[in-house]
């Protein structure tokens, strides 16, 4: 055969195998186009909130989605099949992108009545602390005079948050300087642009522990512990009732899980780089501290039943159930010097109708009841008082003011307190907890150490109605 024959040969050969090729392929490209259409799409879930609402949610330096929330909506898609897609920008405008429809579901914020006119809310999620904040400039400065708007100094809010219409409604008279979001906020603090701002307690901890700036900010002034909820537009109701219907899942010990799986992960961002250093050495002044220690084996049992001993007496003066100090205590600051003092102001408070949530729910809940008002009343009075359980559901307190009208006002604010944080915490809502608190208050010392003054104003307090504050002077 020619050579010529031979390569005509190989050409038709090569144009066959190229030709079965490209057929293969178009075969291939075709069954992978009908398989992808075949298989089911998983729906798209937007998601939107802050952009710097630290450690709830954030960008990273990489600009990536992080946070408490949002490892709850990964875990939501995960679980339900859902795409999740996070919108994430000032407060403001994540709560505008629900209510555009450019985001399907707000990650997570509170209720209120004004949002409520333009939102529904799903799921709670949970419970988040809500303080105010002075920097060291104004050590001494009293935070009633502040939020009274007595003082030239304005308070620091994140912009279109919840705690811009809380201050509205509650401290009208209040300055307040608004931020497009925490970290503008946090950084204006920071920089001591501002002196004072509210802000979630576990956010300014967040930024305020994780900074090496000197400029302090310390809570004054506890406001409100609300639920945080998903978040849907007005009328809205078939997303709301699909979202909510595969929640079944959160339960207390999953929330849990995914708090501390997002802590440890994040454990960098939390905390600064420098520690693991700071750790070592620490460490290792310990070994040398633990060293020279086995020498003195003597002193060291000494010390630990002096310990044990200081726990003793710290039990033998403090309440078992709701850790207060107990009335064994009280009596003994009554007996003491603190009656001395001018302007003394000793309150006496128990919970009204209080058998009736025994009877009604169980003795468990009363018990839950009664921390419940120890813990509030704890939160809203200054370190320097002295607050105990000197009854079964009676509490006292021993602390000094500096008028009887500022005696008064936080004899109301206590009742207030008590009475609208039960709302949100306990499943009857018809049925209030309060408090009748009497307040007798000795502008030149107590003359004796009994509280049946105190005691008697509790109880016109009863007479007038029930959760107030009754005050009594005895000059």
């Amino acid at each position: 055969m020619s050579h010529s024959g031979v390569l005509c040969v190989l050409i038709r050969h090569i144009i066959v195998v190229l030709g079965a090729s490209v057929l293969l392929s178009i075969s291939l490209a075709l069954n992978a186009e009908q398989n992808q259409q075949s298989k089911p799409q998983s729906p798209v879930l937007k998601v939107a909130n802050s952009h710097a609402w630290r450690p709830f949610s954030y960008l990273d330096d990489n600009q990536q989605p992080k946070g408490i929330l949002i490892d709850f909506w990964k875990e939501f898609g995960k679980r339900n099949g859902y795409q999740i897609e996070f919108v994430l920008t000032d407060w403001q405008d994540s709560i505008d992108a629900v209510r555009n429809g450019e985001a399907d579901v707000h990650a997570g914020l509170l209720q209120s009545p004004e949002r409520l006119a333009f939102m529904d809310f799903g799921t709670p999620l949970f419970s988040i602390d809500t303080q105010v904040f002075f920097s060291q400039a104004l050590t001494g400065v009293s935070a009633d005079y502040v939020l009274a708007g007595d003082t030239d100094h304005t308070v620091g809010v994140v912009q279109g948050g919840y705690e811009e219409e809380f201050m509205r409604t509650q401290f009208p008279n209040v300055t307040l300087q608004l931020f497009r979001n925490n970290q503008a906020m946090l950084d204006a603090a920071l920089s001591e642009e501002i002196q004072a701002f509210v802000a979630d307690l576990q956010v300014a901890n967040y930024y305020l522990y994780t900074t090496t700036n000197q400029n302090l900010f310390v809570p004054v002034r506890h406001l409100y512990t609300e639920m945080l909820y998903a978040g849907f537009a007005k009328g809205n109701t078939a997303l709301l009732n699909q979202i909510d219907n595969k929640f079944a899942w959160l339960d207390e010990d999953t929330k849990r899980q995914l708090l501390n799986r997002w802590v440890y992960y994040d454990v960098e961002t939390v905390y600064p780089v420098y520690l693991l250093p700071t750790l070592f050495v620490f460490g290792v002044i310990i070994a040398i501290s633990y060293i020279m220690l086995l020498k003195r084996t003597v002193k060291q049992k000494t010390r630990a039943l002096q310990a044990a001993n200081d726990l003793l007496q710290d039990q033998a003066i403090t309440d078992s159930l709701t850790l207060l100090h107990n009335r064994r205590y009280f009596y003994q600051c009554l007996y003491g010097q603190m009656r001395d003092i001018k302007g003394i102001t000793l309150m006496v408070f128990d919970i009204d109708d209080f058998k009736a949530f025994n009877d009604g729910f169980g003795h468990a809940h009363g018990d839950e009841v009664i921390c419940f008002v120890a813990q509030t009343a704890r939160s809203l009075l200054t370190n320097d008082a002295v607050v105990a359980r000197i009854g079964g559901e009676e509490f006292a307190v021993l602390q000094y003011f500096s008028s009887a009208e500022r005696a008064l006002a936080q004899g109301k604010l206590l009742c207030n307190e008590i009475s609208r944080q039960s709302l949100g915490l306990f499943n009857h809502p018809s049925m209030p907890v309060t408090v009748s608190l009497g307040v007798a208050y000795y502008p030149n010392g107590m003359p004796h150490s009994e509280i049946v003054d105190a005691d008697k104003a509790m109880y016109q307090a009863k007479k007038q109605g029930k959760n107030r504050a009754v005050l009594n002077v005895f000059d």
